[in-house]
């Protein structure tokens, strides 16, 4: 009865989510206020600056900047319900919505508009319709038929509208405005499987990687975008095939131009038998990065050569040495970001604690000697207690000879009396 009287009614009006209130806001003050203070907006027409910064990721990346920087200029518009200022953005503003939720809806509505023309939808084919005969147009006057209504077609869904629907729910951000043209070049599937992990690629070199290599069949990610834990094998050890990886598609052939293929594999037959605890120290030091951790180990194996190396960092090296050393790569932070400047500084980094020549540990340096200083006597004649050797007991002592002048005393002393009888 309820869903009879529901249906001639019609369907409920919709309730004011607030939607419409952002959308106004934003076509109207938002809109003159980005047209005042961007200079590419100057000459939009003002009720098209909405469209055109939605349609233009790059340039709603601009007006994300200015928004930021420059919050006086919307202090009447980011307001809370009793007209103070939003100091988060999980706060409700005055018209009902957060500010995140904000930036999301625009982030999406911008990220929507550019798939959708980036990869349009096909054309739907053409509707053929075949006209009623005369005897069924009689029939449905005569009440014997009722016309037949047909559905709407629904516009068929582009490769865009696809992208879109995978990706909504990891649109969230307003870093995420500059990405928006390297997000169109990912494939459904492999954003699917990644899902809130692509929030952890905040730079469009890592969306072009991923675009290029997709995801593993296990789901991970191509080796460069991901850090140096990835080198490591089940067991611990360094990986032979993913250093290789990391070497060759790294680049690190311009650094190290001696290192033909023969050279470079028997490297990596070396660095991956390294102690397993060296790797525990040193890769946490330079904070598993996959670039600099690299560049280190090739390093080390080119300058201290293979005897070197493994007196360094085998399965006998002193782990007193690598603690030293790794100690040393964390107050180097932050390492440089060119591989020649990692290169340098690698080398620096071994001398402090190993002995490049021989890979043993570097010996402790030799304190300078005191500088003398007027008025203040010097400690440099006192023999330490170190160098100085021990005193011989009384009994161990030789007896000094005896001097003319011990003799002569001897003699000057009184001689004892005869005795009476001897007289």
């Amino acid at each position: 009865m309820s869903a009879s009287i529901k249906a001639r009614k019609g369907p409920e009006p919709q309730k004011d989510d607030g939607l419409d209130v952002v959308r106004d806001t934003l076509r109207t003050q938002v809109a003159d206020i980005l047209r005042v203070n961007i200079g590419q907006l100057s000459t939009v027409a003002p009720h098209e600056v909405y469209d055109h910064v939605l349609n233009t990721p790059g340039l709603l990346h601009e007006c994300f900047q200015v928004f930021r920087n420059q919050p006086d200029l919307f202090r009447k518009i980011v307001m809370r319900r009793d007209k103070r200022p939003i100091t988060a953005g999980d706060e409700e503003m005055w018209c009902g919505r957060t500010l995140d939720h904000v930036v999301a809806l625009v982030v999406r509505a911008s990220a929507k508009r550019y798939f959708r023309e980036a990869m349009p939808a096909p054309e739907a084919p053409p509707i053929v319709v075949q006209a009623p005969s005369l005897l069924h147009k009689t029939a449905i006057k005569l009440g014997i038929k009722k016309p037949v209504h047909r559905a709407p077609v629904a516009a068929p869904k582009g490769p865009g509208d696809k992208l879109y629907e995978v990706f909504r729910d990891n649109l969230r951000y307003e870093w995420q405005a500059q990405l928006i043209p390297s997000y169109s070049t990912l494939h459904p599937s492999t954003v699917r499987v990644l899902g809130p992990r692509i929030l952890k690629l905040r730079e469009s070199a890592q969306i072009d990687i991923l675009a290029a290599e997709g995801l593993g069949p296990d789901g991970r990610l191509p080796l460069l975008l991901e850090d140096a834990r990835r080198l490591r094998a089940v067991d611990g050890s360094i990986d032979s095939n993913a250093l290789m990886e990391a070497f060759t598609k790294q680049g690190l052939d311009a650094v190290f131009t001696d290192m033909d293929e023969v050279a470079l594999r028997k490297a990596v037959s070396q660095i991956a038998v390294m102690e397993n605890k060296a790797v525990d120290m040193i890769f946490p030091a330079m904070e598993y990065a996959l670039k600099p951790v690299t560049v280190f180990l090739f390093t080390a194996y080119t300058r201290l050569e293979m005897k070197g190396f493994r007196q360094a960092f085998g399965p006998h090296c002193a782990l007193w040495a690598v603690q030293k050393l790794a100690k040393h790569l964390e107050t180097q932070r932050p390492w440089p970001r060119s591989m020649p400047g990692m290169k340098s500084a690698t080398l620096a980094a071994l001398a402090y604690a190993i002995d490049l020549d021989s890979g043993m540990p570097a010996s402790a340096p030799v304190r300078p000697a005191p500088q003398a200083v007027s008025g203040v006597p010097s400690n440099a004649a006192v023999p330490s207690m170190a160098s100085a050797p021990p005193p011989l007991p009384p009994s161990l002592k030789k007896p000094a000879p005896k001097s003319n002048a011990d003799l002569e005393r001897a003699s000057r002393r009184a001689k004892p009396l005869s005795s009476a009888g001897a007289r």
